[in-house]
């Protein structure tokens, strides 16, 4: 039988190893809940505000990399509540890299289904190259030309997040040095991964909009589309016949919170 040590405690299996790192996980969520709890709760009601969008998208062939996307973010929200600070970054990163993937292959049906069957690889370089890319201004007035003037500052934000979040995936120092040795809370670490994944779900859900806005809103009879670019992004995209009530992203998840991809339901 395995014997280990943790804090020069003797161990006696490996079940009980892991629980006791359980058990350590859940002091990091209550700390990173107490000091942070409204930011936490500002980045579920993005995600629940990209769910909207993956629903409305349900039945389409590129919907299933927006899915998985969201259930990356999900993972990357519980690793950086337990203290598990650099696999909430590659978490992050891959919900961006999926995110796009979605949009990309949505106007490149061939590059999908190689991508599917394992014959092509996504490129994050291509899906944001300034000319030809899914925040190219030449690729979001096909879809959407009242959102296209804000696709270069958006590109940036992406480019930064993903960007960001690979220091941490290749080690470097500059980035890992502020990492706790051991599972413990990081206030500023936390911090800083809160702020990059709300910008990350922001550009991500303008994304959305300028993709799929113009064919989907018209028909957005219950402004549940409306309300989320309205509120998160500046933008008024249906008249005001339609009741678009306003919400505390702090704390408007918690009712629905059983609709994250990570909870059976």
């Amino acid at each position: 039988m395995l014997q280990v040590r943790i804090g020069g405690i003797k161990v006696a299996t490996i079940g009980s190893h892991l629980l006791a790192l359980h058990a350590q996980a859940g002091m990091v969520i209550r700390s990173s809940v107490v000091d942070h709890g409204g930011n936490l709760g500002q980045l579920l009601q993005l995600d629940l505000d990209i769910e909207a969008w993956e629903r409305r998208l349900s039945g389409r062939p590129e919907v299933l990399q927006l899915a998985s996307a969201r259930r990356e973010l999900g993972f990357a929200i519980y690793a950086v509540g337990t203290g598990l600070y650099v696999h909430a970054y590659a978490g992050l990163r891959l919900f961006l890299e999926l995110s796009f993937a979605s949009v990309y292959f949505s106007a490149n049906e061939l590059h999908r289904r190689r991508w599917v069957s394992d014959r092509e690889d996504f490129s994050w370089t291509t899906a944001l190259d300034e000319r030809d890319g899914v925040l190219a201004a030449s690729f979001v007035c096909e879809f959407s030309a009242s959102a296209a003037a804000d696709a270069e500052p958006q590109a940036k934000q992406a480019a930064a997040s993903y960007r960001h979040c690979s220091q941490f995936i290749h080690g470097k120092l500059a980035v890992t040095d502020a990492l706790p040795g051991t599972l413990s809370y990081s206030g500023p670490v936390l911090a800083d991964w809160l702020s990059t994944a709300v910008e990350s779900a922001r550009a991500v859900l303008y994304l959305l909009y300028a993709r799929y806005g113009d064919e989907l809103l018209p028909n957005d009879h219950d402004g549940k589309l409306a309300d989320t670019t309205k509120e998160k992004l500046g933008y008024w995209t249906l008249d005001n016949s339609v009741d678009l009530h306003r919400r505390c992203s702090s704390t408007r998840w918690l009712p629905e919170c059983r609709s994250s991809s990570l909870l059976s339901h």
